[in-house]
Formats: structure tokens, C-alpha cells, sequence
């Protein structure tokens, strides 16, 4: 632990987090081809991968430093690990690296669809978080865990030297008092980054944040916060990330232990903590946004089936506008569901005594359909038009939700525990954080 922790350690402590040591990109990088979009962005879509590869050309970038999962399913997935984690250690003995001492990153990122979005860099502790559904921890989920996905990323943190989040972490601060003050100095912090992200991803700035002052009014906006609610940090993006994290760090102790019958030496230990971004949950530039299905080699008639069945709910044929309006612009759609398959139309309502939302009664649905049939798979995708670009097949289904209102979020959790599986997207595809920023996560 460095000075700039060491003076806050019992605050940093209660608060679950530290402050990082962050890697950026050094003067030999262009940041432009270096940040690239989260990995599990656009997971049916070859194309545009296709398109980032072009754009980085031999260029150093995260592309070779991250899985996009659109590969997951490829027989080569193991030599793309096995390259990623070389592909960190030759980064950092080529230089391609820069280390920040301990500290606050603040960050502006700039869309067209929704403004600016603020947040801060933090390392989580490890030690504060838990994904089960019954968590009490001050880190929580808010969505269910998909566990499959979780051991590919696993394989990958357990060798590499490095990581690069993509992780988003909210907090309840509705009077603005923790991260909005920054905006105003930001001509007193030192610029870190200031770039045009690739293929639509707006603009991004970050400053290097050491003013004693300036964390201080952070922590105890922290603490007060902490003080008012059940938990204080709810994840928004990267939910996976995080329980990759923990798994591994997990796995780190329980060998540690075996070992050596101690956990001491592990107490700063550096993968006993993940960097992520802290947003405010009522940021006006943070979008609340469903996110879809696309069930491929579907069969419609045993959904709507079940959907009648299982469910008693009522399913109508509408036209796609009529159903759209109704789950992104009015409350009566928070239980219904807008379907499609083979270019017909169909809206599905669901009776509001039904304790599961939309979305898991779907997966659920889902699930007992390929059990039956042998068949399908599912993908989850932002944005009503890319989820219809997605249908390639007659076969193919679409799965449309409505918008999950983020004031309840907090409460919601607290009272209920996660909210289904991919249940809401902070942003469409392109929001979604690029990645800019690496910590080491084993001791140099």
C-alpha cells in the first residue's frame, strides 16, 4: 500500500475501495486505435469487429489485450487466450505503458445520444463484493450471473499480468455531491487523454486527479452515502468482469491458504481488487436502456405457447410502432414483451402478479423450450434496431423489453435481490465503455 492509501486506509477501507495505479497508454500509442469498445458489445456481429480490426491495422490496441465474445464459440479460442495474455507482457516491456501514481481518474465521456457522462476510477475490493442473488455485501449485483460465461474470462485473468475493465459501478447520489463537482476544476487537473473514439463512440477526456481537498470531498460524499442505504456501489456494466474478478481472487486464497495456512500475504495483494468506473445513477448523460433477445433456430408457436400456458398472459398481434411506443414511452408496458419472427409483429402482456419481470419469465421460457426441442441458442443485444438486424433466419425470434425505471433500482435490489439476467444496458452498444485504462494485477 503507497502513501496516498496508507492516508485513508480506514476510510478506504469501510468504503470497499482503493485508489488505483493506473496504466495509460504512453507517447508511442495512438490513443484512437488503442481504445476499443467492450468486449461483450456487439456479439453477433462480426462485421464490426471486422471494421475495428481494419481501423487498428498492426497498431498497438486493447483489441489484442481483450476477448471480443462475438469469438467465444471459435475453435481457436484457446491460442486467442494464450495470445492475449503474451500480447500484455510484450506491451509492457516494449514501453507501450505509462504508470500513474495512486489516484483519482476523472472521466468525461461525450455522446451524441445522451451528453455527457461523468465518473471517477476505483479500485473495488474484491473482499466487499458477492454476486449471489442472496448478497448482503456492500459491492452487489443487480442482475443475475450467467455462470457459463464467467470461465473463459477466468482463463484469461488467472495468466495475465494485466487487466482491462470494462466495469461501470453506480451509486444513489441524487443531489450530484460526489463526482459532478469535479467538472467545474477540471482546468486545475491535469489532462490525462482527450480523443474521438472509433466507429461512433463519441469523445472521451480524462484527468489525472491528486488534490488533497478534491478527494477528500469524494470520501466523505462516499461515506454519507454509505450511511443512507443497505449497500452503496451497484453494478451497471460489466457485471461479468467483476465476477471474474472475484473468482480468481477467490481461487488465489483458497491455494494461498492450502499453502501456507495464511492469508496475510495477500492483504495487498493487487488482484485482490478490479478498476472500474463510478457513475452516478442520475447522471442526465446516463441512459437506462433494455436489453433484448435474439433466439436463434427458435420455434415461435411454443413460446407463445407457454407465454399463454405457463404464464396466462394475453398475446395480440400489433404493428412494431404501436408496440414500441408502448414499452419505451409509457408505464403501462413494464410487463409486456414485443416479439417478432418472420417479419410478424406480436405484443405479449404479462399478468402484473407474476413476481419475475419480462425478461426472466423469457429466459425461462427459453430454457424448457430447447430442453424439449434440442435446439436454439440465445443472444442479449443493445438496441431495438440492431436486435432486428440480428434475425437472420425464419426461424430467428426477437425479444423486445421495456425500459427498467433506474430510480427504483437501488430499492429494488435491496428489497429483491438481483433483477434478471441482462436485465437493462446503461446506453445503447456504442455508450458502452472503450478501453483506455490497465492495472497490474499480480506484483511487478
Amino acid at each position: 500500500m503507497n502513501k496516498t492509501n496508507k492516508a485513508y486506509s480506514a476510510r478506504l477501507e469501510n468504503l470497499g475501495v482503493r485508489f488505483p495505479e493506473v496504466l495509460l497508454p504512453s507517447s508511442k500509442v495512438d490513443p484512437k486505435s488503442w481504445a476499443v469498445i467492450a468486449c461483450d458489445q456487439h456479439t453477433s456481429d462480426r462485421e464490426y469487429w471486422n471494421q475495428v480490426a481494419a481501423l487498428v491495422n498492426d497498431q498497438p490496441s486493447t483489441l489484442g489485450l481483450v476477448f471480443p465474445e462475438v469469438y467465444l464459440e471459435d475453435s481457436e479460442s484457446q491460442e486467442r487466450i494464450s495470445a492475449i495474455q503474451r500480447a500484455m507482457i510484450q506491451y509492457d516491456r516494449l514501453g507501450l505503458f505509462r504508470t500513474l501514481e495512486e489516484g483519482l481518474v476523472y472521466i468525461q465521456r461525450e455522446t451524441e445520444e445522451s451528453g455527457l457522462r461523468q465518473g471517477i476510477l476505483l479500485a473495488m475490493d474484491l473482499e466487499k463484493y458477492d454476486f449471489s442473488p442472496e448478497s448482503k455485501s456492500l459491492i452487489r449485483a443487480t442482475e443475475g450471473t450467467i455462470l457459463e460465461r464467467i470461465p473463459p474470462r477466468v482463463e484469461i485473468r488467472k495468466g495475465a499480468p494485466l487487466e482491462l475493465p470494462h466495469i461501470m459501478i453506480l451509486i444513489d447520489d441524487q443531489d450530484r455531491t460526489v463526482i459532478e463537482p469535479l467538472e467545474s476544476q477540471v482546468s486545475h487537473l491535469e489532462p490525462l487523454y482527450d480523443l474521438d473514439l472509433m466507429l461512433g463512440g463519441g469523445h472521451l477526456k480524462g484527468y489525472n486527479c491528486t488534490d488533497a481537498l478534491l478527494i477528500e470531498g469524494i470520501l466523505r460524499g462516499l461515506e454519507q452515502l454509505s450511511a443512507q442505504g443497505s449497500f452503496l456501489f451497484a453494478m451497471g456494466d460489466g457485471n461479468h468482469s467483476l465476477a471474474t474478478a472475484k473468482t480468481v481472487w477467490e481461487e488465489l486464497k483458497a491455494q494461498t491458504l492450502e499453502k501456507s495456512g495464511s492469508l496475510d500475504s495477500l492483504t495487498d495483494h493487487p488482484a485482490r481488487f478490479a478498476l472500474a468506473e463510478i457513475v452516478n445513477l442520475h447522471s442526465p448523460g446516463l441512459r437506462f436502456e433494455p436489453i433484448h433477445r435474439v433466439v436463434f433456430s427458435g420455434d415461435l408457436s411454443e413460446f407463445l405457447e407457454v407465454f399463454r400456458t405457463d404464464f396466462q398472459a394475453k398475446v395480440k398481434n400489433r404493428p412494431e410502432a404501436e408496440i414500441r411506443h408502448l414499452l419505451e414511452k409509457t408505464s403501462e408496458g413494464q410487463f409486456a414483451v414485443g416479439v417478432i419472427s418472420e417479419g410478424n409483429w406480436y405484443l405479449v402482456e404479462f399478468p402484473r402478479s407474476l413476481k419475475t419481470l419480462p425478461n426472466g419469465l423469457v429466459d425461462k421460457a427459453f430454457i424448457n423450450i430447447r430442453e424439449k426441442l434440442g435446439r436454439g441458442t440465445i443472444d442479449f443485444i443493445h438496441g431495438w434496431d440492431h436486435t432486428k438486424r440480428a434475425l437472420k433466419d425464419s426461424k430467428d425470434i426477437g425479444f423486445f423489453f421495456p425500459v427498467i425505471a433506474r430510480e427504483r433500482l437501488f430499492d429494488y435490489v435491496a428489497k429483491n435481490g438481483p433483477l434478471p439476467r441482462k436485465a437493462f444496458s446503461m446506453g445503447d452498444a456504442q455508450e458502452k465503455r472503450y478501453y483506455m485504462e490497465a492495472r497490474r494485477i499480480v506484483p511487478k
